[in-house]
């Protein structure tokens, strides 16, 4: 959401929490005009505390006096009912719940503002997905020669494949047969095979062959894609590709990162 934007959620609270407010403020006027009412057709009312006059006005019940006239004729076992009327609070509140149903059906059916369960979903698994890709973004440049993983997404493949075009081509080849540097396609390796070798290889260098450290020069994540498109060479059979160099590497079952 844009900045300086507001929240339709927190608008969707301020609209509810303001009629509530107002609807309250409405029912507390009411009664006190009620009051002012009955005080001056009774005056002896006056004399009444206040507090009892509300409870007695908000419960709208009837004097034990008086309860006879709103006797019913249902009796159990001798218990009669009385038919008493709905308390004033309980219906008001009653009132204020239609209202407030109203402010939020039209909030999440018509306005447009609103986002319904399955809207809300959604929107949600959205904000996860970018999330995730800007940690990804983050922990690529966390890798180090012990927690790498082979790629496999073509277009970090692909951006391997460009690096090594422009820093390792001139020792090894642009496909890997190898020149002044070892041949990167068959089984055998100066300073093991593997990702993580690889890796550790290109990253500290072997100085005493000539190969200087690319730490410097290329982040954890670009090593890493260095690494996983010199992986694919294996068995590439460039032409006139360098006699094998070191030893045979067995492959073992490696951690692939999707």
């Amino acid at each position: 959401m844009p900045e300086g934007v507001p929240d339709p959620k927190d608008l969707l609270n301020i609209l509810i929490i303001s009629t509530c407010a107002f609807v309250l403020l409405v029912l507390i006027y009411m009664l006190y005009m009620l009051r002012v009412l009955m005080n001056e057709l009774n005056p002896a009312a006056i004399r009444k505390p206040l507090f009892s006059n509300l409870i007695k006005k908000l419960s709208d019940a009837v004097p034990v006096e008086d309860e006879h006239s709103i006797l019913t004729d249902h009796n159990y076992d001798g218990i009669h009912e009385l038919d008493n009327n709905l308390p004033l609070w309980w219906k008001y509140m009653f009132y204020l719940s239609i209202v407030c149903a109203g402010v939020y059906f039209y909030y999440y059916h018509f306005s447009g503002y609103g986002k319904l369960q399955i809207e809300e979903y959604n929107h949600e698994v959205l904000m996860a997905d970018k999330e995730v890709a800007e940690y990804m973004k983050r922990s690529a440049n966390s890798v180090d020669e012990n927690n790498v993983k082979r790629l496999t997404e073509p277009v970090r493949i692909e951006s391997g494949k460009v690096l090594f075009l422009q820093n390792c081509a001139a020792c090894h080849g642009k496909g890997g047969e190898g020149g002044v540097g070892p041949n990167l396609t068959d089984e055998y390796w100066l300073h093991g095979g593997g990702v993580k070798n690889v890796f550790k290889t290109i990253k500290y260098g072997v100085s005493q062959k000539g190969m200087i450290s690319w730490k410097t020069q290329l982040s954890p994540g670009n090593m890493q894609e260095v690494t996983s498109f010199i992986l694919t060479l294996k068995d590439t059979h460039p032409d006139h590709p360098k006699a094998a160099q070191g030893e045979r590497y067995e492959e073992e079952k490696e951690v692939v990162s999707k």
